[in-house]
């Protein structure tokens, strides 16, 4: 009887030797619920393509000694955050109908981690982070909690919001006035649109401190919930895949 790791290698060892063959290009909508969303990046990442390799999905491969399967996931989402429209890319060496994907990975999934929606997309469209500007998150407001409509106004009509992050090689100042693009309040929900690119990426539990002045220890109990990507100007249908918040 083979065992289940020479079977891994041998089904790895197949998918590498098709790479010069057609390769395929799904791009997925995912959402990381309940316990789940206490879950690294890389955590989830591990989860993830276990949930595909268990549902047999024919995922390519990358060359050398140590090939892996070819995914691409979207901006890290912050841990204790859920998500209800995370994304990835993923390369398969055979053609699987979207919604037949979706079902079989799904039925390998933990509790709080679902595909939403598979598109087959172009391969050579850009990648999502190379295309994502902004995300869009919503906030429960704590019922005892006075309502945030005053500070909303007073935040935005600041020309600079200056934050001090603590990195490994001190700490520096940024602005997040400019990444921040959108504060709305719908009662009894808080929503944002901020900025996720290399260069302005504003989080969400910044902007809460900013707006309400409460400690770290409260506003870590905020459940906060990251909807959407917005993508850049000029992006097709096509490249957004399942989201096109534009």
């Amino acid at each position: 009887m083979m065992s289940r790791l020479a079977r891994e290698r041998r089904t790895v060892s197949h998918h590498v030797a098709k790479q010069n063959e057609s390769v395929y290009r799904y791009r997925v909508t995912y959402e990381v619920l309940g316990r789940l969303r206490f879950l690294s990046h890389k955590e989830l990442m591990r989860a993830m393509i276990r949930a595909f390799r268990r549902a047999r999905v024919p995922l390519a491969y990358s060359h050398g000694y140590h090939p892996h399967p070819l995914f691409s996931f979207g901006p890290p989402r912050p841990v204790g955050m859920a998500g209800t429209a995370e994304q990835l890319d993923v390369r398969c060496t055979a053609a699987v109908q979207p919604s037949e994907l979706q079902q079989r990975v799904n039925a390998q999934c933990p509790p709080g981690l679902a595909l939403v929606a598979v598109a087959i997309i172009s391969p050579t469209a850009p990648a999502i982070a190379a295309q994502v500007t902004s995300a869009t998150y919503t906030c429960t407001w704590p019922h005892d909690a006075p309502s945030p409509e005053a500070a909303i106004e007073e935040l935005l009509a600041q020309p600079e919001i200056l934050c001090s992050r603590v990195r490994g090689t001190g700490a520096r100042c940024i602005d997040l006035r400019a990444g921040i693009f959108a504060v709305r309040w719908e009662p009894p929900v808080l929503q944002m649109q901020l900025a996720v690119q290399p260069t302005c990426y504003v989080r969400p539990y910044d902007v809460l401190a900013v707006l309400t002045g409460w400690p770290d220890e409260i506003i870590r109990r905020v459940v906060i919930t990251r909807t959407g990507f917005h993508y850049r100007a000029g992006a097709t249908s096509e490249q957004h895949g399942t989201r096109n918040l534009n």
